[in-house]
This record gives C-alpha cells, structure tokens and sequence, in this order.
C-alpha cells in the first residue's frame, strides 16, 4: 500500500464537497483496512490514509483533513511526537486529532491530551461510536472554521464603517448605532461560542469519564463556569422512577430540596423548560423552598426517550438587585441540558453494560471471565511486589440433590443467600466469583496459606448457620467443600492455580465434603 492512498466512491471525490475528510496515519495496513471497511457505507467520510508518520504533516497539508485519525504507537515516531508535530504545523494547528491506541491507560490518555489530542479511542473501535466522533469533531471544526471567517469578515467590514465615518459626518449618528449593534452581536456571538466551546469541554470530559457516579461529580464542577447562575444542582431520577435525588451542588443556600418526588417539579411534569420569574405565579415547583425570593429555572434531561432527572439553576442578581434575565439563563441551561443528558445516558449504559459483563446476574457475584482474568492480574502484581495470592474453590455440597427434593426455584434462593454471604465475608481487595453452578472461587490477595485456610473455615462454619427461607418453608442444612490452591507454592499462572485447588476440591469431597483440602505443595 501506498504511503497515501485516498478511498474514492462512486462519482469520484473530486467533484462534490465532502463534509468530512478523514486522514488516518498508522504504520499498519490491516488497521488501514479495517477502518476503510467500518466507514465504506459512508459515502459523506471521504477517507485517506498515510502509512508513514513522517510523511504524515505534508499529507495532511495537501488533503486538509477535517479529522485526523492517529496511531499511538509507531516504529518510526513516538504518538505524542507526531501530535506536537501536527499542533505546531499552521495546516493543523486546529484539526480535530483522535488518538487511536490499544491501549486502556488512564496515564496515557492523560498524556495525549495534554500534548493536544481532542479525542481517544481504543483500536479498532466500534463503528458507530467511530462515525459518531468522526462527524462530530469534522463538524466542530468545520463549524469552528467558518465563525472564524465570519469573525474576519465582520471586522474587515467594521473597519470599512470606521473608513467611511470620516468622508460622511452627516451620518455619524446613523454608523455609531450601527457599529455598537454589531459590536453588541459580536459579543453575544462571542459570549455563545465561549459557551459552546466549554459546553464541548464538558463533554469531552463526560465521555471520559468511567462511571456515572464521576460524570456527576465532573458536571457539578463544571456548569458553574460555564452557566449564568448563583446556585443550582444536578438531581437525577432513581431506577425506581419515584424519586429524583441532588447527586451534586455548587453555590450558597441552593433552594431546591436534596429529594423530591418527580411531580414535585413543573418541567417534568410538562416535559420542557419551566421558568419561575414572577413570585406570584402558582407554577412554583414543589421541590423550591417557598421562603425563597429567588428567580429560578428547571430544565428537564431526557435521552433516548427516558427522563433522566432535571438541572435546577437561580438566577444571579445585577447591580439593582433584581434577577438577571431567566430567560437567557433558561436558553443556556437548555443547551447545556441537552449534551449533558446524552453524555449521562452513555454514562449509564455504559455502566450497565459493564455490569453485565462481569456480573453474574444471579448472585452479583463476578462471573468466570472476570475471575480468571483477576486472578492473572494478582499473580502479576504478587510478582512485583513478592506477595502470595491464595485461591479458594467452593462448591456447595449435595446441590443436585437439594435441587431435586426442593426444586429449582429454592435452588437459586440458595445460591443467592451464598453468594450475598460470600460478599459479606470478603474483604476489599478480595474478588468472589461464581465459577459455575454450584461452584464459587476466592481470590484472596496477599494472603497466606494459613490466612486462607483460617478464612475457608470460618466460611464453612457460617455457610453451616446459613438459613434460607423460599415460599415460606425453611431449607435444608447447607455445608460446603472448599480446595485451596496459592501462588507461588502450587503454581505460576491462573491455569496451573485453578487446576490444583479443583484436584484440592475434588479430594475434599471424596473424603466426605463439609471440609476444607489444601493442595499439597509441588
């Protein structure tokens, strides 16, 4: 492949205006490949590709990409070399740069950021999220280009008026009007365009962030900065729909309530923005303390058809002490609703998702996949730090029995109550995970061998007080069969580690099960 390759579409690229002109510079063709594949039916991405990062500036500087797509890790140039390289070129001083990396590094995200990259994604990403950023960045920038140019051409033809006001004195008053108009719609366009570029801040910084709990925290901080108010607060609905909670404050004796019921507040009940601004209107929200004189508006967050909660805001007082006006306020709240109501909703499925992933939904408990890739990550991290890590092997003993004299239903009860006891006895850095069926496995961090042979038997011990209650009828007596395998003693990989605690498993059944088996040391 050649060191710049263009992908072209029916028709041709050069004779229609393509809105988003993509340029990837990554040393390896199969990634190259893939991209082009992802975004063939994308007839409005027109993509190049540039395999050598030292050719990368000048072929930026003939295609003039609208995004660029960049390889972090590259042969023949370090990734942050080259994005100082594209931020200190004057053809891409200010072209949208999404880091492309195989890497989940918080670290190293932190460094592309600081050396000027907008975006980062893991290769190779998915393709909707992929389009997604590709247009939106293209059309920020895009966007960003022609309100510059709309800037220079409003000051040239300022400057024309200045020219003109000395040859037409007559006019004078007339251009004077004129001038402080523009000036006046030059600031407001100023003013919204510092808006919009924290606004997109702010969502850059919500799509980074790993739970919603941190997206919280981010918004709280943030909207103060960027939104014409004294006080206000994020509150956000429950899963149980009967609730909306403040999950974050800013400013002295914000009015609303910390927890009302969703029909407490105008703008949810009616579905759009509510402003209160006359303290005689009976439209005051339930959730607002009435011994408040303060102008306020409430701006619901809803995405992809569900109500996420609202955004409180009180107005800030001007020089006469009078409420400065809701209603700008209420146009800023709305625009930055309606991103932060998106970036949440990707927050939460995103969190569900995660869940879901590594979950068990039975039990909460981590399922396999997670356990065994922990379990690899402890024996690396005990490798540096010189440390033990023990693994624990439970099954609980008779449970097809149990399943056949009680039923199915009891035997999901059952392992429900085990695995909320296994999460009772575990400690912070311990993971429990149920492995399969009946079968569970503890990982206990630097714990040794006797440590974990002490905690097997005070599990047996309270599996053995367990009581569990299905349809009103009390079970059966529990007990359990435990094999205890430990790094380094008995193996130097996940694989070695589960198989000897389930040979330790084994043997404890076949000598009569309710006991704990150590592995004997190899």
């Amino acid at each position: 492949m050649g060191k710049l390759n263009s992908v072209t579409r029916e028709g041709g690229t050069g004779t229609r205006a393509v809105p988003a002109m993509v340029l990837l510079v990554d040393d390896q063709a199969m990634v190259a490949e893939a991209l082009r594949r992802l975004l063939s039916d994308k007839p409005e991405i027109d993509f190049h590709f540039c395999s050598d990062p030292i050719e990368a500036v000048g072929a930026a500087n003939e295609i003039k990409p609208t995004v660029i797509l960049q390889d972090w890790v590259m042969p023949s140039i370090a990734g942050i070399d080259l994005l100082h390289l594209f931020r200190s070129n004057p053809g891409t001083m200010e072209t949208p740069i999404i880091v492309l990396s195989s890497e989940e590094n918080p670290e190293t995200k932190s460094q592309a950021f600081a050396a000027g990259a907008n975006d980062y994604l893991i290769k190779i990403p998915d393709k909707t999220e992929l389009v997604a950023r590709i247009q939106y960045h293209s059309k920020a920038y895009q966007h960003r280009t022609q309100r510059d140019e709309a800037f220079r051409t409003l000051r040239e033809s300022q400057q024309k008026l200045a020219d003109s006001n000395l040859a037409l004195i007559s006019l004078n008053k007339r251009l004077e009007e004129t001038h402080e108009k523009l000036n006046a719609s030059l600031r407001t366009a100023e003013q919204r365009t510092r808006e919009a570029v924290r606004l997109t801040e702010l969502m850059d910084a919500l799509q980074s962030c790993q739970t919603v709990e941190e997206g919280y925290s981010i918004a709280g901080t943030t909207l103060p900065h960027i939104l014409s108010t004294r006080a206000g607060s994020l509150c956000m609905t429950r899963a149980s729909r009967d609730l909306v909670e403040a999950v974050a404050s800013w400013g002295e004796k914000c009015a609303t309530e910390r927890a009302f019921m969703p029909e407490a507040c105008w703008a949810l009940r009616r579905g759009r923005t509510h402003v209160f601004d006359d303290p005689n209107s009976p439209l005051r929200c339930g959730h607002v303390d009435r011994s408040s004189k303060s102008s306020y508006v409430c701006v619901p967050l809803a995405a992809q058809g569900e109500t996420l909660g609202i955004l409180y805001l009180e107005c800030i007082l001007d020089a006469q002490d009078a409420f400065a006006e809701p209603a700008e306020l209420g146009r800023q709240a709305a625009a930055a609703g309606e991103r932060i109501s998106l970036a949440l909703a990707n927050l939460r499925l995103r969190d569900v998702l995660r869940t879901q992933s590594i979950r068990d939904p039975l039990t909460g408990l981590f399922n396999r996949r997670y356990m065994e890739e922990t379990l690899s990550r402890e024996i690396q991290r005990a490798i540096r730090n010189k440390e033990q890590v023990a693994l624990l092997m439970v099954d609980i003993d008779h449970f097809k029995q149990f399943n056949d004299t009680f039923g199915h239903q009891a035997g999901d009860a059952l392992l429900r109550e085990f695995g909320a006891l296994l999460n009772q006895r575990t400690r912070g850095q311990d993971v429990a995970c149920r492995f399969g069926g009946e079968e569970f496995a503890l990982i206990l961090a630097g714990a040794s061998m006797e440590a974990a042979t002490k905690r097997a038997e005070l599990l047996c011990e309270s599996t053995r007080q367990l009581s569990v209650v299905h349809s009103g009828q009390t079970l059966g007596r529990v007990s359990l069969s435990v094999g205890i395998s430990a790094f380094p003693m008995h193996g130097t990989n996940a694989e070695e580690l589960l198989k000897i605690a389930d040979q330790a498993l084994y043997r404890a059944k076949n000598e009569g099960r309710d006991r704990v088996a150590v592995a004997a040391q190899t």
